[in-house]
């Protein structure tokens, strides 16, 4: 990965403009990433850039990044292949894994931070910080990161990368 990466840049620079995947992959996260903090902008009428780099939330960074792979395999080598299976597959996972696997983690963090704050209570001893809690995202979150993913890579595979 790191050399196909090493390449695409020498390839980039060499050549002039050149979309090549990975440059798609990574424009459609940082538009993925960037629309959260928009959201948050005309939600709380603040500007927090926190979520750049944050989980959770609207839409869903999981879901666009598999969707986003799994577009661009089935647009290079089309729905037959085992290489679109295997996209898609992990595609799935993704998408279960930001609903439920993560909703427990942060179910756990929820019990945790209770815990710790009826000790802090119990002990008279007050600590820093708390676990995350809101980690996993919701089936409209995951429908919207698929969606935005899927469209937003299909837009640029085709403005950019096709010759």
């Amino acid at each position: 990965m790191i050399q196909y990466a090493i390449d695409a840049f020498r390839s980039f620079f060499a050549q002039g403009f050149h979309m090549s995947p990975i440059f798609i992959v990574i424009i459609v996260g940082c538009i993925i990433q960037w629309t959260k903090v928009i959201i948050d902008i005309i939600r709380y009428k603040r500007i927090y850039t926190g979520h750049i780099f944050a989980s959770g939330g609207f839409p869903s960074f999981h879901s666009w990044l598999a969707s986003s792979v799994t577009m661009l395999v089935r647009l290079e080598y089309g729905f037959g292949s085992i290489f679109f299976a295997v996209a898609f597959a992990f595609s799935v996972l993704f998408a279960y894994d930001a609903m439920n696997l993560r909703y427990e983690t942060g179910q756990h963090a929820h019990y945790i931070n209770d815990l710790r704050l009826e000790l802090q209570t119990i002990l008279q001893k007050k600590e820093k910080g708390i676990l995350k809690e809101r980690i996993w995202h919701t089936p409209v979150e995951v429908a919207w990161g698929i969606v935005f993913g899927t469209i937003l890579t299909y837009i640029f595979y085709y403005l950019y990368y096709i010759k």
